[in-house]
């Protein structure tokens, strides 16, 4: 599939686009994490919405109104959460400057998330900083994963900074080359958005 095809896939899945923009709007004007009410409606809106709930995975005793009460809303409140997303929104786009502070930011994250729930959760953490940072963070779920697969079936990237989560950081240096190879082929420069609808419809 070439570039233009690759561009033409970019505007598909637009009934989506008010859920999502009510999500970005959540985000930019609730911005930290000190509130419980705001840590809650983040963590289960985006969580819910994306088929990544933190609870996700847990029995059903683990699952009720206290797992967020008393592990997801307190353990959020004492991180450095707010420290990462501040130093990641000095960069208005992804570059070779801001690339080390985005996967050190997604790492961050995906080891919180980890200790709250126990399990692995690096999807939810690529959607929460998404709907954070929009032009920055590229969203990781497994037809995403399958759709750069189809794209870069042989990908070893040189790694920027060893404090990432490999698999992430993998797939995120594969969504640059192929957003800079549509650039320099087509002319227009694509968003992570852009870019994840281009995937879903390799993947799906």
């Amino acid at each position: 599939m070439n570039t233009k095809e690759l561009l033409n896939l970019t505007s598909r899945n637009t009934i989506w686009n008010l859920g999502n923009e009510m999500l970005y709007r959540l985000c930019q004007d609730y911005p930290d994490h000190k509130s419980a009410e705001v840590i809650t409606a983040k963590v289960w809106l985006i969580g819910r919405s994306y088929a990544a709930a933190i609870e996700r995975g847990r029995t059903m005793e683990e699952n009720g109104d206290s797992f967020y009460e008393t592990k997801v809303v307190p353990k959020i409140q004492v991180s450095h959460l707010d420290e990462h997303l501040n130093k990641v929104k000095q960069f208005s786009n992804i570059s070779s400057e801001s690339i080390p502070i985005i996967l050190k930011t997604h790492k961050y994250l995906t080891d919180l998330f980890a200790k709250i729930s126990g399990k692995d959760k690096r999807s939810l953490a690529s959607k929460y900083l998404h709907f954070h940072c929009p032009a920055l963070f590229f969203l990781y779920d497994s037809r995403a994963v399958k759709g750069a697969r189809a794209l870069y079936p042989r990908f070893s990237p040189e790694l920027p900074t060893k404090k990432v989560d490999y698999e992430y950081a993998k797939f995120f240096l594969k969504l640059v080359q192929l957003r800079d190879e549509i650039h320099r082929n087509e002319g227009r420069l694509v968003s992570t958005r852009e870019i994840d609808n281009i995937l879903i419809n390799i993947g799906s």
